[in-house]
């Protein structure tokens, strides 16, 4: 998902989302409260497919439906019982960090643990899902992702048992 806001002086403002589809919603915002809402198809982002007007008791009541104030499906609760138990831990490698200059499937770190390395950071750059293959490198920041036993065995593993 892309998400853009944009000033329009004397007017108000625009916010536009790129949904994971690749379709576009635009929403301008009247300095008086009016919006419009424009819907536009996949990669044809010039003409919208359609267009409507809402007032902004209208345009509360359609968030308060659309942020599930009045209907949660059960799967939502069944997320949540899962997210609880979900940790995600952003590690920064230094210089002394046994990780450093090795492969992720070198290092064994989802084998010896059991959390999984889903992204890292590499200044501008985010690989998300790393090759087993990636080597990880000294500045790197590395998205793992586990329950709170295998983070706390990652740190155990690779940082208590490393000094």
């Amino acid at each position: 998902m892309q998400f853009k806001e944009v000033d329009l002086p004397g007017i108000g403002k625009k916010f536009s989302i790129i949904t994971s589809g690749k379709e576009k919603v635009s929403v301008i915002i009247h300095l008086s409260g009016k919006r419009e809402i424009y819907f536009f198809e996949k990669d044809d982002f010039d003409e919208p497919v359609c267009s409507f007007v809402l007032h902004e008791e209208e345009a509360n009541q359609l968030g308060s439906v659309l942020m599930g104030t009045f209907f949660k499906p059960e799967a939502k609760e069944e997320k949540e019982m899962f997210l609880k138990n979900l940790i995600i831990e952003w590690i920064s490698l230094e210089r002394s960090s046994p990780l450093v200059n090795k492969s992720i499937k070198e290092s064994e770190i989802r084998k010896k643990t059991g959390a999984s390395v889903v992204a890292i950071i590499r200044g501008d750059l985010t690989i998300t899902n790393p090759s087993p293959d990636e080597i990880l490198k000294e500045g790197d920041t590395i998205v793992l992702v586990g329950n709170k036993q295998q983070i706390e065995k990652f740190y155990e593993v690779f940082y208590l048992l490393a000094r």
